[in-house]
This record gives C-alpha cells, structure tokens and sequence, in this order.
C-alpha cells in the first residue's frame, strides 16, 4: 500500500547561527520546527520546552469542582463510605487508583468497584451500585465513566446515594441526574482544557483537595493519559513530563515491580515506557480476568505483594499477547477476503469466537496498517460488544451517533470507542458506517506520514538533537519530529531482521547512521536494497554514554529512486 509522504517544508540546511535576541539560544532548524507547531513567540518557546507545574490550571476553573470537594469532605469528616467506580482499562483503574489513594490521604472510609468486562459490560454497573447499598455507602464517585448512565445513576439516588462523575467521554445531549458532573467537555464549563483523561479529571480532583500533595500521584495521570491517546498538548504535556519523573523516582511500589518484570533497564522513564511495559501489563487483567489485580498493585506499599501481582499481570500480559496475534492474524486475512479499499472507507469486521478483551488492541493495530477507521466486533451468542479505533480527522463518536439506530450502546472519543451491537445489525452497521465516510475527502482514507523538515545528514549534530530531544514527551498531539533526507543508500551487508524489525547503516556518502524500520509501521514493505539508493523518512535520536554520542534513525517509510554505484 503506498504511502504518501505530506512535507511541511523543504529548507535545507543549518543556515545562519542562533538569533541572539531570543531567550532560549536555537537552531534556526530547530526554530523552524517550533514555528511550523506555531510555537513562535520566546514567551511559547520557553513554556513548551521548558514547562512547568505552576503553569497547570486552577482545578476550581472546572465546573462542579467546588461541589465535589464540598461533597467528599463532608462524607470525610461523617466517616460516609465512599463508593469509587473506575472502569476495567488503564484510564479507568488508574483513575481509581488516584482517588483511592487522595481518600487515603483524607483519612475518608471508601472502597473501590471495578467492572468485570464479561459481566457488567461498558459503563457504570447496576450490579456495584446495588452492592454499594448493600454496604451502606452514601456516596458514589465514578471515574473514567458514567457520562451516559442515566439509568444507572437514577438508580443510585433512588437507593440514597449522592453521585460524583468524572468522566472525559463525549457528553451525549442528555446527562445523567448526578449530584456532580466534572466533565469539561459539557458546554457550559470554562476550565480552558478539555482533553484530560479519566485519571488526569481524577488528579484535578485531588489537586483541589491536598495542594501540592497530589503532585505525587502524578505517575497514574501520566499512565492515563499516554495508555488513552490522550493528546500530549498543553496541560496534557506537563502531566506526563511531571509524572515521568515521578515514575523514574520509583514512589509507586507496585509500579517500579512491574518495570522489574518489564526489564526496564533505563534509568530515566518514557513514554515509550508507560505505551508500551506498563499500559499492556495493566491492561491485560482487565482483558483477560480482573482488573482488581491491577488496582491492588497500584495501590499496594507493600514490596512483597507489588512482585507477587506484577508477575500476574506479567502472565496475563503473555496470554493477551498471544491471543491478539492470532486474532489479528485472523483479521488481516477477513479484510484481504472481504473488504474493497476501492468501496470500503471504513474497516468493520465481525466474528463467533473473538476475545472481547483483545479487540480494541487488533482495531488498533488495524487502522495503522491500512490507515483506515477500523471497528471490530466480538460476537458471543449473537450478541457483539466492539472496539474502534480511528484515524486523524475522523471522529469517531461523531460517527458513532450517525450510526447509533444499528447500535446498543455507545460511547467514546475521537480516536477510541467502544459499542454494543447485535449480531443481525452488524452489515447494515457496516454500509452505514460507509456511507457516512462518504462524506469525508478520499485523500482522507489514504495512508500518509507527515514530514516537518528537509534536512541532510550533516544537520544532525548532537547539539540539534539535544534541542529535538526537548520536545518530548511525544505522543498524539505532540508526535516526535519526523525528517526526510534524500538520495541515500545501505551500507552493505549491515541489514539485519529480528522479529518484525529491520536494522541496518545508512549513509549519505559522509556520514552513517544506524536505522531501525518496524515493519508493522511501514505496512509490511521491503526495505531497500544493498545496491538502491532511496529517500528515508525518519524520527532521529540521540544517546550519549561516557561521553560518546550515538545517533540512531527510527525509520518511517523509504522510497527507492535509483541504483547506488
């Protein structure tokens, strides 16, 4: 499947030294890259690579924020049990995690209700808000959902329970009749960021109630908001870059035992760190059995008991692992058989037999493989429960209501969503879902990669790089700097292939560089050829170790123009 490549610009070369008038001393290319960000002013440079927590919002600008802490104080003070009901993903059980541990600093009574998956389906649990009355709880606080509970909460108040929601999800036009809504998504709240997770809605929270205390559960939100696409722009980014250096003191037991079973050997934590060792590991309870597992290694201070539960999820995760490779296999080949790229916008498969755990990791791997909308669909008896994952500039709860008369339920943001469906409705849902992605231009269904700069080789100094590395943390909203160089060629005999990456030297003639390509991001292409030489797109790095510098290239796409000599 081509690629194309979309360039921002194409200057070349290093030009004239740092502008002197500037507060922060730069590049002119790495001034260019901030410009083509709108990063322009010294006052936006300096707060971008250089944030800090003072510049984090007032948490009383959220709507329903001075409620809820007059609320949970009080329960606090007349030792009312507090109900917290998270979700069963990473979000969702972070979140509870937080407020489990802002209750502990109170000295609140509370306890906290995750939803199995198998049982209690998406959203806020009839079966925990009646288990809640059993325990007498006067006060229901959930994180990570009920935005579109309405039954649910209706229930909880006719039972006696006052009801709290944090929830990050689209605001469907009627809202549940909870005492508190945080939510800074509705219409009338002027908190001036609205894409926080679940767990960052929760540390808002506890922002307002303990200070500066809170600024210790930073870890969580930042897990959050990475594991849940949470674009890492404004308040998000000062999160994470806070909460990875949380994380890198190892305060949390419970995950610095799991960085053990993850073989995390760096000293310093990344993103790459909280996507890619924590989040599955996290995840994977909730996919596979109980997200309780994961809730009591986070909120656990005891060394023994953090090991004994990092080496379940560990486990789970190696179950999880294996199921999503045959489930993907199995998907690929339903979309080589039964989808038409020439028809289909959008990719909807559905089967007998898929685990729902896994679905929402295979509509993700999906879409990056064929740049598509991908929703997958699990049947059990007839009945679907569904993970979709989206592509930029197609908004996926917008595309859910369009579609929601094939639906049972739905909920979500622009890029994760989540549905139930019948087995019956899911070829109408799917040429729905199509004719409602005809309204978008084509250009948008075809897989591109956003290239910022032009450069050469010999712009790639240590000192570039040390300013390129200020950009991080990267992720959705914040993507790490991606450059083209053209008119280069493989180092003979240095490619190598482990698993689904390829590794090798790439030189421009003057300088080499080694290159890394994960397959799984270049759709399955070959990579070029001993005697080819090519464009290389690609995000570089820098790694110094008893004061030598190594620069490797992670490689995007490339595209062959000729035969080397």
């Amino acid at each position: 499947m081509q690629t194309i490549w979309e360039i921002k610009s194409h200057r070349l070369g290093s030009g004239p030294g740092p502008d002197p008038t500037t507060t922060v001393l730069l590049s002119p290319l790495t001034k260019q890259l901030l410009s083509l960000r709108g990063i322009e002013d010294d006052q936006a440079i300096d707060r971008y690579l250089f944030p800090q927590l003072d510049q984090l919002h007032d948490p009383y600008l959220m709507k329903g924020m001075r409620e809820a802490v007059s609320r949970i104080l009080r329960a606090s003070e007349k030792k009312e049990l507090i109900m917290v009901h998270g979700d069963y993903d990473v979000d969702g059980i972070t979140g509870a995690a937080l407020l489990s541990r802002m209750l502990q600093k109170l000295g609140a009574e509370f306890y906290c209700f995750l939803p199995d998956r198998a049982i209690d389906g998406y959203g806020v649990s009839k079966r925990g808000i009646r288990e809640a009355k059993e325990k007498n709880a006067k006060l229901m606080i959930t994180v990570d959902c009920g935005i579109a509970a309405i039954e649910q909460v209706t229930l909880a108040r006719e039972l006696g329970m006052d009801v709290i929601i944090l929830d990050h999800h689209q605001v469907h036009a009627v809202l549940p009749d909870a005492n508190v809504i945080i939510n800074p998504l509705q219409a009338d709240c002027p908190y001036p960021f609205k894409e926080l997770s679940a767990c960052g809605l929760a540390f808002k929270l506890a922002q307002a109630l303990l200070g500066p205390f809170a600024h210790r559960l930073l870890d969580l939100a930042a897990l959050s908001s990475v594991c849940d696409v949470a674009p890492l722009a404004g308040e998000n980014r000062i999160i994470v870059k806070y909460g990875l250096d949380v994380l890198t003191s190892r305060q949390n037991v419970g995950l610095a035992k799991l960085a053990e079973v993850g073989k995390i050997r760096s000293p310093k934590a990344t993103t790459t760190h909280l996507g890619f060792v924590y989040g599955p590991r996290i995840n994977a309870c909730g996919r596979m059995s109980s997200p309780e597992t994961a809730l009591r290694l986070l909120v656990t201070s005891h060394e023994k008991e953090a090991a004994s539960l990092a080496r379940v999820l560990d486990e789970e995760n190696k179950v999880r692992q294996r199921e999503d490779r045959e489930m993907l296999r199995q998907a690929v080949q339903k979309v080589e058989r039964e989808i038409n790229f020439t028809r289909d916008r959008v990719i909807v498969l559905w089967q007998e037999g898929w685990h729902p755990g896994v679905i929402g990791i295979v509509a993700q791997r999906l879409a990056e493989r064929y740049g598509r909308p991908s929703f997958v669909i699990a049947l059990v008896n007839g009945k679907g429960k569904a993970s979709a994952r989206s592509i930029k500039g197609f908004h996926l709860f917008k595309a859910l209501e369009a579609c929601q008369g094939e639906l049972e339920e739905f909920g979500g943001h622009e890029l994760a969503a989540g549905f139930s469906i019948v087995k019956d409705k899911c070829e109408s849902f799917r040429q729905k879902m199509n004719d409602y992605a005809l309204g978008f231009d084509p250009k948008s269904f075809v897989k591109s990669i956003t290239v910022d700069l032009e450069i050469t080789f010999r712009d790639l100094t240590p000192s570039f790089l040390r300013e390129l590395a200020l950009f991080a943390p990267f992720g959705p909203g914040n993507p790490k700097p991606v450059l083209l160089t053209r008119g280069v060629c493989s180092k003979k005999g240095t490619l190598q292939s482990k698993g689904n990456t390829l590794s090798w030297w790439v030189t421009d003639g003057a300088q080499t560089f080694q290159a890394a390509w994960t397959q799984k991001q270049a759709g399955g292409e070959a990579a070029p050829g001993e005697n080819e030489t090519y464009d290389i797109v690609y995000s570089p790095s820098l790694k110094e170790r008893d004061g030598i510098a190594t620069v490797s290239l992670a490689v995007k796409d490339v595209k062959i123009t000729g035969t080397s000599t």
